[in-house]
């Protein structure tokens, strides 16, 4: 997935994000879906910072 970031961004995946989601201190945010190579097509986030 590092190959579809972007420089000084965090992508996650969905299982990820649901994960950080569950502590309301993480931001997260939808970023949409690429083609991740070995995966397929992937829903993906950004892990944007935290509430602390």
């Amino acid at each position: 997935m590092e190959s579809t970031s972007l420089p000084n961004k965090i992508q996650a995946s969905e299982d990820t994000a649901n994960l950080l989601r569950q502590f309301p201190e993480f931001i997260v945010e939808e970023r949409g879906e690429f083609d991740v190579k070995g995966k397929g097509k992937m829903k993906t986030y950004w892990i944007v910072g935290t509430n602390t």
